[in-house]
């Protein structure tokens, strides 16, 4: 081989090893162990009007959550019981939508070394959808084991095939 063609697969080799390191130190790999979780709550109906993903990882969090989620609910039910020192609990709210048809869930959680990646997708109503006049809030809540990694939200959207 000459000099060149040595220097060339150097270079190229040294590109693809840098890109994967970097890929890897932001958590966006195709590699990891899936976290079990466990829903918490489900729902179209929710105090929380605004788009928002949060990692809870303490007591005075989860309460103020958890509030603000059940504002609109009468009666209102306290937070169910979590060990902050085992368990994390994921809360994805899609925010204010103007009808029914749209929802919001996690679909995975994966733990690829460095980073938990928490894969989430929205639902959204698609053509020829029936869909009611009624503003909707739709959520998901979840606990799985105790996360002590910086978390990443993923997310896609589809739509409902509705023929």
């Amino acid at each position: 081989m000459c000099r060149k063609q040595v220097l060339l697969t150097t270079v190229a080799l040294s590109i693809t090893v840098i890109t994967v390191l970097v890929l890897h130190a932001l958590g966006i790999t195709n590699t990891g162990a899936r976290l079990e979780f466990q829903t918490v709550d489900i729902g179209f109906w929710s105090g929380h009007v605004n788009h928002a993903y949060y990692v809870v990882q303490d007591s005075a969090d989860w309460i103020r959550i958890w509030n603000q989620h059940q504002q609109i609910f009468i009666p209102q039910h306290p937070p169910p019981e979590i060990d902050f020192s085992k368990a994390t609990v994921i809360a994805v709210f899609m925010g204010e939508c103007r009808t029914t048809g749209y929802g919001i869930g996690v679909q995975e959680i994966i733990d690829t070394g460095l980073t938990v990646v928490v894969k989430v997708v929205k639902v959204y109503p698609g053509k020829n959808c029936i869909v009611g006049e009624a503003l909707t809030h739709p959520y998901h809540i979840v606990k799985t084991s105790k996360i002590d990694k910086h978390v990443i939200f993923q997310t896609s959207e589809t739509a409902t095939n509705c023929g």
